[in-house]
């Protein structure tokens, strides 16, 4: 696992309107990938990476390289989210699927989803307004969090999925 730069490790802090410590990591399997990508971040100048050209001609050669790997290794995701209090309680949520592209194809669906259901929720952005919207933004209140939680640990190909939780 590696430090990933996600906006999430900033911004879910704010949403919530709690304070404290934020860190997002990254692993793959098989864990060539991890140490490629390590290599790469080291090597390559940051302007690079910015560049779309160069972020494109990237995507573009490793394509067939994942693909061929994914046959031998499947495409399995797992997500783990662990949180903990400044009191000492903590809760760690896992979410595993048998095919990335299906669950991330899922997720951009339930982003749409809730953007265009989200007029009769107050304070959340609307279809109507102009901008980019995060999930922390479009899922800030508790009755649109739910129906997305249920939905997504539903999806066809889940393997599993739990919530753990510790007290002080």
């Amino acid at each position: 696992v590696w430090s990933w730069p996600f906006p999430e490790g900033l911004t879910v802090a704010e949403e919530l309107q709690i304070s404290g410590d934020s860190s997002v990591g990254m692993g793959t399997a098989p864990d060539i990938w991890n140490s490629m990508m390590g290599l790469l971040v080291e090597v390559v100048p940051r302007a690079w990476w910015r560049s779309p050209s160069f972020s494109q001609g990237l995507a573009t050669f490793s394509r067939p390289l994942v693909a061929a790997t994914d046959m031998f290794v499947g495409e399995t995701h797992a997500m783990r989210i662990d949180v903990s209090g400044v009191r000492g309680g903590s809760v760690s949520a896992v979410q595993a699927h048998r095919s990335f592209r299906q669950i991330v194809g899922q997720s951009a669906a339930e982003f749409t989803i809730a953007l265009l259901n989200s007029r009769s929720h107050a304070g959340s952005p609307t279809a109507a307004q102009p901008g980019v919207w995060t999930p922390e933004q479009l899922f800030r209140k508790r009755e649109v969090r739910g129906p997305l939680l249920r939905r997504m640990l539903e999806v066809e190909g889940t393997l599993n999925f739990g919530f753990e939780t510790a007290s002080p």
